[in-house]
């Protein structure tokens, strides 16, 4: 399956979206999509070409800002998110690595959205859905056609 590189819906969401994710260091896990009060409305899951921490550049599924107008504004999916990918447009991920670590030391620390929120079960099984290469490879599906 041929998928647009991760860099056009990150320019995509810069140009439109308060919010950016640095994919590269995006699990995939839909803790942004899962807290967000309007996820549905807001959010999808497209395929796009990326690399999972800097390893194994290929087609993923990440979350994209379908509707960028419907945002409150409120971050709560830029707290739950544990690696620090999505943050306001303002303040874009500038050292990757630092903010991957920093984040991963912090989460036990969160209050709200820590450890046991990363690892509860539906955000484990997304991780492992939005991570195969087996989901491209049927061929089925409608992933990355919008509207």
């Amino acid at each position: 399956m041929d998928a647009p590189d991760w860099k056009e819906y990150f320019k995509l969401m810069k140009e439109s979206a308060p919010l950016v994710i640095h994919y590269p260091i995006c699990g995939g896990g839909e803790e942004c999509i899962y807290v967000c009060p309007f996820g549905d409305e807001i959010w999808e899951v497209v395929p796009m070409k990326v690399s999972l921490f800097g390893v194994k550049y290929r087609v993923r599924l990440r979350p994209f800002m379908k509707n960028p107008n419907a945002c409150r504004k409120c971050y709560i999916c830029v707290q739950a998110c544990p690696t620090g990918a999505l943050r306001p447009v303002d303040k874009p991920v500038k050292h990757p690595t630092v903010v991957l670590i920093y984040n991963t030391l912090k989460l036990p620390f969160k209050k709200k959205y820590g450890i046991k929120f990363v690892f509860r079960d539906e955000h484990a099984e997304k991780f492992r859905k939005n991570n195969s290469p087996d989901v491209y490879s049927s061929g089925g599906g409608d992933y990355g056609k919008r509207d």
